[in-house]
């Protein structure tokens, strides 16, 4: 069974159930209504019936002859008519005149003399014995009311298949979406004019479409940068050996050397390709110990020492004279610190500077590396961590690296409790800044 159909059904049995529900509260109510009503009007006519019997029985002394008194009064102008079942009790309540009902289906009202109780008069009671005009009443109640029952119920199914598409409607038209997503359609959306849950569902529904082609483009983009990354070192590769096949050059130590760096920057390419493949994946493994992350980037700095030089960098550090203490993975954290240290080297021009800093702090571990110009433009700073991201300026692929540097770091930050972030540098370069959990 469809959910429309489903929820068609809930509502109109609801809708039943509830006008139903009413019109039976509503002639409960009537119906006793209506005997307070009765019950009320033989209270007055039994009062005028007790005050006349109450002057016969003062003239006569009893009851004799009672019945032909009350025919006599029937005829009477003026006067209320006495009801055809009449009944007339003694002051022991023994019945005297008309017929013979239980006293618990009777309304009596007390006949007196002189305060004192010399018979009962009563009629049956409404709830159980009706006049005929009553009954009449009570009957021309009900069919008005069956009158309008039968249009309220049509009402209720109209109204509720009318309420049950309005409400599906959005449902469905998401149904039809996630298909056309499916099927690759990831500019498909649907207007977003509600304001309820249902509204929030389409924009649910649109976010994942905006999602779908994000991923759709990236993984493009994705494809043709890797393809493209792999194609330049090869093709150096292939034409290089080609020379020297061909005997066009010869193979020098030099040449052979060239050779070596190529395969290298590609064998770099494809572990950074494996690494951030693993992180994305979540397959990278991590091996938490117990560290100083001071000792760890002091050596690294040291093994930066001849590039820095060749590059007639200055370095300065600034650290907590005491050891940072975290929980991590030695080996990630220095791939982290030697890509961030690096790209600040491949990207800062000569005779530059270079600041790096780790602070330990009560939110946790802070470490900034910034370096002279050139910088990045603003605009940029969030890219810089996407995959295969280049600013084309003085900061281009012709000093090497393939762009994913930073974004593995972001990933290794991410797994130890952190996060990564850059910004315009003091020194008028680029300034990155790494935090990091602390240990328990």
């Amino acid at each position: 069974m469809r959910l429309r159909t489903r929820v068609f059904i809930t509502l109109l049995s609801v809708s039943v159930v509830l006008v139903l529900t009413m019109a039976g509260l509503f002639q409960f109510g009537f119906e006793r209504g209506l005997d307070r009503f009765l019950n009320e009007r033989r209270q007055s006519l039994l009062s005028e019936i007790a005050a006349d019997l109450s002057g016969y029985y003062s003239e006569r002394g009893d009851f004799d002859g009672i019945g032909l008194r009350l025919l006599i009064w029937a005829e009477e102008d003026g006067r209320n008519q006495p009801p055809d079942n009449l009944v007339l009790l003694d002051a022991e309540r023994m019945p005297l005149f008309g017929p013979q009902l239980p006293e618990d289906e009777l309304v009596l009202y007390p006949i007196e003399v002189f305060t004192e109780v010399v018979g009962w008069v009563g009629v049956p009671s409404a709830s159980r014995h009706r006049d005929r005009l009553a009954r009449n009443f009570r009957d021309s109640q009900i069919e008005t009311l069956i009158r309008i029952i039968l249009p309220a119920l049509l009402l209720a199914l109209i109204g509720t298949w009318l309420l049950s598409r309005q409400l599906l409607r959005p449902i469905e038209q998401s149904a039809a979406l996630a298909r056309r997503l499916s099927d690759g359609e990831y500019q498909a959306r649907l207007p977003e004019q509600r304001d309820d849950e249902l509204g929030d569902l389409i924009r649910s529904m649109n976010r994942l479409a905006h999602s779908l082609a994000a991923s759709s483009t990236a993984r493009e983009r994705w494809l043709a940068d890797i393809s493209h990354e792999l194609r330049t070192p090869v093709a150096v590769l292939q034409g290089e050996l080609e020379a020297l096949v061909d005997g066009i050059r010869a193979p020098d130590p030099q040449r052979l050397a060239s050779l070596h760096q190529e395969v290298l920057h590609l064998r770099h390419l494809l572990d950074d390709l494996h690494d951030l493949a693993l992180a994305d994946a979540g397959a990278l493994r991590y091996r938490f110990v117990r560290l100083d992350l001071k000792a760890l980037l002091q050596d690294a700095l040291q093994a930066m020492g001849g590039r820095l030089a060749d590059h007639a960098l200055q370095l300065s550090l600034q650290a907590d004279s005491q050891p940072v203490m975290m929980q991590g993975d030695a080996t990630r954290l220095r791939q982290l610190i030697d890509n961030l240290l690096d790209n600040s080297i491949k990207y800062t021009d000569r005779g530059g500077q270079i600041q790096v800093s780790l602070q330990s702090t009560a939110e946790g571990i802070q470490l900034t590396l910034a370096d002279s110009a050139p910088g990045v433009a603003e605009q940029n700073h969030d890219k810089l961590f996407e995959r295969l991201f280049r600013v084309e300026s003085s900061r281009n692929r012709e000093l090497g690296g393939a762009g994913l540097g930073l974004a593995l770091c972001r990933r290794i930050a991410e797994a130890h409790g952190g996060n990564i972030t850059a910004a315009a540098s003091p020194l008028g370069g680029l300034q990155i800044t790494v935090n990091l959990r602390k240990s328990p």
